[in-house]
């Protein structure tokens, strides 16, 4: 049996600092300027929306199920991370269609509850994620790799 390449677990963190890094640069946007250039952070929104999407995909459709399903303890947690996915992806999609609307002063006041909201999830995922290292054996990491497209 050959062990994956990268701990599944840690590379689902890896995945929250890019996030967090596009977090940061829309707010950046958001603040920079008096008016800024809607099409540029519409464009900077889609490009959150579609790599959260892809990202939450990966542990809705992978991961979670996988890991409340050898880890049935940790399934109550599961379930809270997947609310909040909702919140959060409602907020981005809500925040591309206000800015393609020529809202942008509605879009401040989305990417603050947004921000809140996401920084809030990050935390409590990063540490949920934290806590899953070294939990799984080897063989359930692998199939976990898998499932999470990191083999």
């Amino acid at each position: 049996m050959v062990p994956p390449a990268r701990d599944p677990v840690l590379e689902l963190l890896h995945d929250h600092e890019d996030l967090n890094e596009l977090v940061r640069s829309v707010g950046d946007t958001v603040r920079a300027a008096n008016d800024p250039d809607a099409a540029a952070l519409a464009a900077q929104l889609v490009e959150l929306r579609e790599q959260m999407f892809l990202h939450f995909a990966r542990e809705e459709e992978g991961a979670f199920p996988f890991i409340a399903a050898v880890l049935p303890e940790v399934a109550d947690e599961v379930t809270t991370m997947l609310h909040a996915h909702d919140a959060v992806c409602g907020a981005v999609a809500r925040m591309v269609h206000a800015v393609r609307a020529g809202q942008v002063e509605q879009t401040r006041t989305l990417f603050d509850r947004f921000e809140l909201a996401y920084m809030l999830h990050a935390r409590a995922e990063r540490i949920f994620l934290q806590g899953l290292v070294g939990r799984l054996s080897p063989e359930d990491a692998r199939q976990l790799a898998e499932l999470v497209g990191t083999v």
